[in-house]
């Protein structure tokens, strides 16, 4: 192919897909594909790799906000829910940022009594809910959604959150937390980079954190005096 002719392709593509997304379409073509992890070898599923955002569809300002999908430590979700100590047949798992839900298939294992997963890429809301039906999964949904616009059902509840987002999307999910009139509530954070938003709240406090484990924070609802 001539030189002119190659030239003027690059400058119709450029024009069209704009530099940004020539450049990541080049870093797509040379990077690896990712080894499956043994979660997903055991279950045949698609949970793993790093996924960053700008690959998705998403509808929301809070676009820039969101951290990139990680898939959860299996064991690491067991031992944080084991860690409560409670009857787990009343409560509902809420997953923000559920991403592949990962933590959705681990939580479907530990008793709870309906598990919710709010992701607002469509395309890894769609992979959470084939994962869902490839392990017949009927307690779990995934609701395609914004966090930060996420109403919680009025019922016991363990949230989870694998580092998702930042503090201004924590923040109103904090003031959404607020409205929960059911007694027992308990928020686990892997990976805490706002824990201020939570330890601020008049509401929540520090349950701890799980032993040996001290980038696994947990708060859970406190009535106050007065």
């Amino acid at each position: 192919m001539k030189v002119w002719t190659l030239a003027g392709k690059f400058v119709q593509t450029l024009r069209e897909d704009g530099l940004r997304t020539i450049f990541r379409k080049a870093l797509a073509r040379i990077k690896p594909p990712l080894a499956q992890d043994s979660f997903d070898l055991r279950h045949g599923t698609d949970t793993g790799g790093l996924e960053p955002l700008w690959k998705f569809h998403i509808r929301s300002p809070n676009k820039s906000l969101g951290f990139c999908y990680q898939p959860t430590e299996e064991q690491e979700l067991v031992d944080a829910v084991n860690f409560l100590h409670e009857d787990l047949q009343a409560f509902t798992f809420v997953d923000l940022g559920c991403g592949k839900g990962r933590a959705l298939l681990v939580a479907s294992n530990l008793g709870f009594e309906q598990l919710i997963g709010v992701e607002f890429a469509r395309e890894l809301a769609g992979i959470a809910k084939a994962n869902l039906e490839k392990m017949r999964i009927a307690n779990a949904s995934v609701i395609q959604s914004d966090a930060a616009d996420f109403h919680f059902p009025d019922i016991d509840t363990v949230v989870f959150l694998n580092n998702p987002f930042g503090r201004e999307v924590m923040r109103k999910v904090v003031a959404n937390l607020r409205t929960i009139r059911a007694g027992r509530l308990y928020v686990i954070y892997r990976v805490p980079m706002c824990p201020d938003a939570f330890d601020g709240s008049d509401f929540l406090g520090r349950f701890g954190s799980l032993p040996g484990k001290s980038h696994v924070l947990i708060w859970r609802k406190v009535e106050r005096s007065g």
